[in-house]
């Protein structure tokens, strides 16, 4: 007979045990209460705080594509850095084919038609003219370059600079892709708390203090978060049945979910029944009486 009126009284409950870990007329420890909400209670603070996240992952973003586009300019500077040492280097060893010829033909066109024959001399001539004009354009981007000293050492200190920074700016990326998903789980449990004051005040149900909740879980489980009931009906710091669960939106094992999100279903629970899923002459004797 005890047993079936136990069950029957579980059953009126919705499910939710109580009394699991109760100690008699013991009080349970005091809470000390944050000053501040925390955001997961805070629907327009976490919703701002999930808004912060985005913007710096924006803005980290932003910060690798000009990073990454800087690298590309500088590397660039040294290529053309290179292709004028190497525009340099082409033209003396052309010029000193050309000198051969010269000096072979004896410095005179004539001369240098009958030694190379009248194709050759004519392609010499054209090389010697080419060459003239390339190295007039050589010549200004060195001087150019050499009014600025130590310019290649300065533009591969930025290439280096720009490239060592571009794996620590991924780094900080993925760290602000996580950060993200952070805030919108805060979100997503500040929905919850939100939806569960809106239903609280409509229902005009008393709202618990802190101390109303700690008293409570400490009844049902001695705050143990992960407990679980000897018989295996009943989960988590509020002790809930899975079906009680589901019906304020959670899914799985109760005791497997956040502290955090256990506090919000509880919430939920409450704003929608009031204290009766925890009877008042067990742990329902720790909420407010409405």
């Amino acid at each position: 007979m005890l047993v079936i009126a136990l069950a029957a009284t579980m059953a009126a409950t919705g499910g939710v045990a109580f009394g699991q870990a109760d100690s008699g007329d013991e009080r349970p420890p005091a809470v000390t209460v944050q000053a501040a909400m925390p955001p997961w209670r805070d629907l327009e603070r976490a919703q701002q705080d999930l808004e912060a996240a985005i913007a710096s992952r924006d803005n980290l973003q932003r910060a690798l594509e000009r990073t990454i586009d800087e690298l590309h300019l500088e590397l660039g500077r040294l290529d053309k850095l290179d292709d004028v040492d190497t525009g340099k280097q082409l033209l003396m060893e052309e010029a000193e084919k050309l000198v051969v010829q010269e000096y072979m033909s004896g410095g005179d066109v004539e001369d240098l038609v009958f030694i190379l024959g009248v194709s050759q001399a004519t392609d010499a001539l054209w090389r010697i003219a080419l060459l003239s004009e390339v190295s007039e354009v050589v010549d200004e981007a060195l001087e150019a370059r050499e009014n600025v000293p130590g310019e290649r050492e300065r533009t591969e200190a930025r290439a280096r600079r720009l490239d060592r920074s571009i794996p620590l700016l991924n780094t900080r990326l993925r760290e602000a892709e996580q950060s993200i998903a952070e805030a919108e789980w805060v979100v997503y449990i500040a929905g919850i708390n939100d939806m569960a004051e809106r239903e609280r005040v409509q229902n005009g149900f008393i709202e618990p203090t802190e101390q109303h909740w700690h008293n409570l879980r400490f009844c049902e489980s001695t705050n143990n978060y992960r407990a679980e009931s000897a018989n295996g009906l009943f989960y988590g710091a509020y002790q809930f049945e899975p079906r009680t669960w589901r019906t304020v939106g959670g899914v799985g094992n109760p005791a497997h979910a956040p502290p955090e999100e256990q506090d919000a279903r509880a919430r939920l629970l409450y704003a929608r029944r009031g204290d009766q899923p925890w009877p008042r002459d067990f742990c329902g004797r720790w909420l407010p009486r409405n």
